[in-house]
């Protein structure tokens, strides 16, 4: 395995350096859709802008399994597989691992697992989409390295593999291996693979024709905050959560939130944290972080402007918030995530 050659230009690069790539998706019964169509998708558009320009397509996808033919995905369409993952012939510059719900029994055959490490081995850069982690894992590959997966997953990763750092609020990262969250998190990876084959610029285009953001970055908790209130079971509750999502700017201190719901503060905050997992005023500075975060990325306000439309009462306040969650400062999460001028609004 190689570590993969990062962009830092931000272009595209010129027709004579077009490196061309073959990306290998390896799959299983019951394998989840999504984990296969979405980074394929933002491959496939890449070879649709490289064409647009009259250049090379700069990537080959084929699907690989247990053995070729066709193979059912979880929600019913099938695949046809192009080649067996122990072909010794089948040397991808990038091999990434689906993932679903079907994952275990593909995870614990240990002759799909022995073909899978056998091509990691022959393949330039690894990685994985959603539980494709646990194969990744129990094929040795993620042995003391950080890793991600989707949430559902991790704790039973971070039991099975005490050597693995698990993260799970992490979209995408990368350790000698990629990994990515939930489902939708490999097009995440896949344009950021796109990133550093062929620059931002290229990037953002196909993410243009994918209509996703080109940066969910890769240090955003997986759920949004409008996903968080879905997860609770308590409608009133849920429709206060989505009421802070939606008025990040409002009082929301839990007095506010109280008065709202009738309750006392000490009655909100028991059923808060009972049924989110987190007091309400954690999750007023996340969805607030949010905010500022979406703000930093797609538009050109000051900060002290982004630190008022989304309720911090002085921009020191946005700063400390920031840097804590984030690990970055408002300031330098702009310049790492800038996106073109002609993509950014003016505040």
């Amino acid at each position: 395995m190689t570590s993969p050659a990062v962009d830092t230009g931000g272009g595209a690069q010129h027709h004579g350096a077009v490196r061309h790539r073959h990306v290998v998706i390896a799959v299983f019964p019951d394998v989840q859709g999504l984990d296969v169509f979405g980074p394929a998708d933002v491959f496939y558009f890449a070879n649709y802008i490289a064409e647009q320009r009259g250049e090379p397509a700069p990537y080959t996808i084929e699907i690989a399994a247990a053995e070729p033919g066709v193979l059912r995905t979880a929600s019913g369409p099938r695949l046809v597989v192009d080649r067996s993952v122990s072909d010794p012939d089948l040397r991808p510059d990038v091999l990434l691992i689906a993932g679903g719900l079907a994952v275990v029994p593909a995870a614990e055959d240990q002759a799909y697992i022995a073909a899978v490490s056998g091509l990691a081995s022959r393949s330039g850069e690894v990685g994985s989409v959603c539980t494709g982690a646990l194969v990744l894992a129990n094929a040795g590959l993620l042995e003391g390295r950080q890793a991600t997966t989707h949430w559902a997953l991790a704790e039973m990763l971070t039991k099975t593999h005490p050597d693995v750092a698990v993260d799970a609020d992490r979209i995408y990262l990368y350790d000698g291996v990629w990994t990515s969250a939930g489902v939708t998190a490999g097009i995440d990876l896949a344009l950021q693979l796109l990133r550093t084959h062929h620059g931002t610029e290229m990037a953002a285009a196909a993410a243009k024709h994918l209509v996703v953001y080109l940066e969910r970055a890769g240090g955003q908790q997986q759920y949004s905050a409008h996903l968080a209130a879905q997860r609770t079971t308590h409608t009133t509750l849920s429709e206060l959560m989505v009421y802070i999502a939606d008025h990040p700017e409002r009082d929301l201190t839990v007095r506010a939130l109280a008065e709202r719901l009738h309750m006392s503060e000490r009655s909100l905050q028991r059923l808060f944290t009972a049924e989110v997992g987190i007091t309400p005023a954690a999750y007023v500075e996340r969805v607030r972080i949010d905010a500022a975060r979406r703000l930093l990325e797609l538009t050109e306000q000051p900060v002290a402007a982004v630190a008022s439309a989304c309720g911090f009462d002085r921009v020191e306040t946005l700063y400390r918030a920031f840097k804590r969650v984030m690990g970055v400062t408002p300031v330098e999460y702009r310049e790492r995530h800038a996106r073109s001028p002609r993509d950014r609004v003016a505040g």
